[in-house]
């Protein structure tokens, strides 16, 4: 099972979680830019780039909690329709 998660995130999910779709998130994207922009200016090459190191480790970090997340939602989703189905009971 979760062989077949890991393919379904990598070839479809990931790249879905990423698109950007709404003005809110065209809007955060300009003031991280910004911010970024304005920190860059103000910071020599080697602070440049230990913020550049730290950035990245973030962003790996909100990656693996964004798959862990759909990791367990679908486990979720599974466990509680496999319990529906077994009880048989109607859903509302």
């Amino acid at each position: 099972m979760k062989e077949i998660l890991n393919n379904l995130w990598n070839e479809y999910f990931s790249e879905e979680c990423i698109s950007v779709n709404t003005n809110e998130e065209k809007e955060l994207i300009k003031k991280l830019a910004d911010i970024r922009e304005k920190t860059n200016a103000k910071l020599n090459e080697e602070q440049k780039n230990a913020v550049e190191k730290c950035i990245e480790a973030v962003y790996d970090v909100e990656s693996a909690y964004r798959k862990k997340s759909f990791f367990k939602g679908c486990e979720f989703a599974v466990s509680f329709l496999f319990e529906l189905g077994y009880n048989k009971k109607p859903f509302c």
